[in-house]
């Protein structure tokens, strides 16, 4: 095996899973076929935290259930460590930590009861364990049905990260977080990095997925259509130009439109333009030389912008 092949802990090629079918019964349709994910493809490595975005519906959780054999799937392949998701469901689940959107614990637990519960089947290192029940500040002597979804998914959080699996699967781990529990959490997420702990996040918290992921991918009505290391994305795929035009020589909209890397004018006054762009500035810049220009500022559009902008 290849060096390159050994630093992939997850390999998703053309994930296709469907729900239901079309059936009609004379005029009334009486089931509908639902796309949860087609030819779905992307690769997350060793030590890194991989970002997955997507609304409500899009996919995210079809996808996440997949690779964790929860749902059976129609086409593609999906490997953890190498091992083919269902055949080796067992041997890949020993290695995994996972905290689901739907987090369910068992209500008339206490915290304490729920670690030493577990513990029976995943050994915990004390000594981090001691580390999260400083970080996460859930009372773990109340039972679960008590506690607050915040301090639920405390829990979740302690028990998928005690036993320091070697991959961690999050779907919107910092729901009901205080801010502060959310930035110590992050922090221990970046050093489980720097150990060779592979994280996957799935997160509708576009500042948590810009702040600590390596790589982001998006993906729209069940297909993929974005994977990029988050360092290049914003200056790649969109950026904010800001110019104020001197004197009455103003291009018109029809001829920035007609440049190929400006994708629209979101802001346009009578010297005031603010255009978004794509890709290379050159074009931009080369096109303004003609103008008499007051001011001009090109700045890296944010993750929120990206991500609206792939989902208009």
């Amino acid at each position: 095996m290849s060096n390159k092949t050994q630093d992939i802990v997850l390999n998703v090629t053309n994930l296709t899973k469907i729900y239901g079918r079309n059936i009609s019964l004379g005029k009334w349709n009486i089931s509908k076929r639902v796309v949860g994910a087609e030819k779905v493809s992307f690769d997350v490595k060793k030590g890194e935290i991989f970002g997955f975005l997507g609304p409500n519906g899009a996919g995210k959780t079809t996808t996440i259930r997949s690779i964790l054999d929860y749902l059976h799937i129609q086409e593609g392949k999906i490997t953890v460590f190498g091992f083919d998701h269902h055949k080796d469901a067992l041997e890949i689940r020993k290695r995994i930590g996972y905290v689901p959107g739907d987090l369910s614990l068992y209500e008339d637990f206490t915290g304490l009861e729920l670690i030493k519960y577990f513990n029976k089947f995943r050994q915990y290192d004390n000594d981090f364990l001691e580390e999260l029940k400083s970080i996460f500040k859930v009372d773990l002597s109340t039972k679960v049905k008590i506690l607050s979804k915040g301090n639920r998914q405390q829990i979740g959080l302690i028990l998928a990260l005690a036993p320091k699996p070697d991959f961690l699967i999050f779907d919107e781990p910092s729901a009901g977080l205080d801010p502060l529990i959310t930035a110590q959490f992050h922090r221990l997420l970046k050093r489980l990095t720097k150990e060779g702990i592979t994280i996957f996040l799935s997160s509708h918290d576009l500042s948590e997925v810009q702040n600590i992921c390596d790589r982001v991918g998006i993906i729209k009505d069940g297909k993929m259509i974005l994977v990029e290391e988050m360092e290049n994305l914003k200056s790649k795929f969109l950026q904010i130009v800001d110019v104020i035009f001197e004197g009455d020589n103003v291009p018109s909209d029809d001829k920035l439109l007609a440049l190929e890397t400006i994708i629209d004018i979101s802001v346009r006054n009578t010297h005031h333009f603010k255009l978004r762009i794509k890709e290379d500035v050159n074009e931009i810049l080369q096109f303004l030389s003609s103008f008499s220009v007051s001011r001009l500022e090109i700045k890296d559009a944010s993750l929120e912008e990206i991500f609206l902008h792939y989902y208009e």
